[in-house]
């Protein structure tokens, strides 16, 4: 047996087996969420019929959803941007790369934002468009968050949270287009 295994033409062989085991894992694990289910950001509308409301988490009301998707569209015609707005249960410590992962696969551009309310973990995350970072910082991101979610977030009144969170950005981006 030791013999064969020594033969160029076995090793080959089983160095391709193993490519396409690895290929098969990768394909397999991409087809899944960062929190292990179907994956999240593929809902059955695009992003811009959904105006970037994902209640993964199912704790908005049918009125607060409906009211953020319409404030997602005045600031699209506004000011051409977007503030996505997901909750989750996700419930680990990266949701930084929880956000970062869901703006990509969404398609969210430079001039918008994503907010997470991870509601497993008690957590949020504001994250800003990469054209936003010289006006917008990672401190104003933490500030406006801490601000405008955190006392709604906490008594579990999440679409209050992103209501005001939302206003807050729409005046934002008012002071930053003039």
């Amino acid at each position: 047996m030791v013999n064969l295994l020594k033969k160029p033409a076995v090793a080959w062989l089983i160095t391709a087996a193993m490519v396409l085991a690895a290929v098969w894992i990768g394909q397999h694990k991409a087809a899944t969420s960062p929190n292990g289910g179907a994956p999240h950001a593929t809902p059955p509308l695009s992003a811009a019929q959904q105006w970037y409301v994902y209640d993964d988490a199912q704790v908005l009301s049918d009125r607060e959803a409906e009211l953020l998707r319409e404030k997602n569209q005045l600031l699209d015609r506004q000011y051409d941007g977007v503030v996505a707005c997901v909750t989750t249960n996700y419930g680990r410590e990266d949701l930084y790369r929880f956000a970062m992962d869901y703006a990509e696969e969404i398609g969210l551009g430079q001039r918008d934002f994503i907010v997470v309310l991870d509601i497993a973990g008690d957590n949020y995350w504001l994250v800003q468009g990469s054209g936003l970072v010289g006006q917008f910082t990672d401190e104003d991101c933490e500030d406006y968050a801490w601000t405008y979610l955190e006392d709604d977030f906490a008594q579990g009144e999440y679409g209050s949270a992103l209501l005001r969170l939302l206003d807050a950005l729409d005046g934002w981006y008012h002071q930053a287009d003039r």
